[in-house]
């Protein structure tokens, strides 16, 4: 199933709901997304709707995480 990620082609194996697809993200790329905020297809999906929205084919994905330092 195609999706965009940030902005580039990415296929993934089905579709998934966001809180499944942060968590497999987290663990594939070994980083920490529990700051994470996710926009969907534009769209800003609230934390406590992780468990309730799919991502679908051609879904437009950003996973954005803030970093701070000095």
């Amino acid at each position: 199933m195609q999706i965009v990620l940030n902005g580039v082609s990415e296929n993934i194996e089905k579709e998934m709901l966001i809180s499944e697809f942060i968590e497999k993200l987290s663990s594939e790329k070994n980083i920490n997304l529990s700051g994470a905020v996710v926009l969907l297809n534009d769209e800003l999906i609230k934390r406590d709707s992780w468990k309730d929205v799919s991502i679908k084919e051609n879904d437009e994905i950003e996973v954005l995480t803030f970093v701070s330092g000095g």
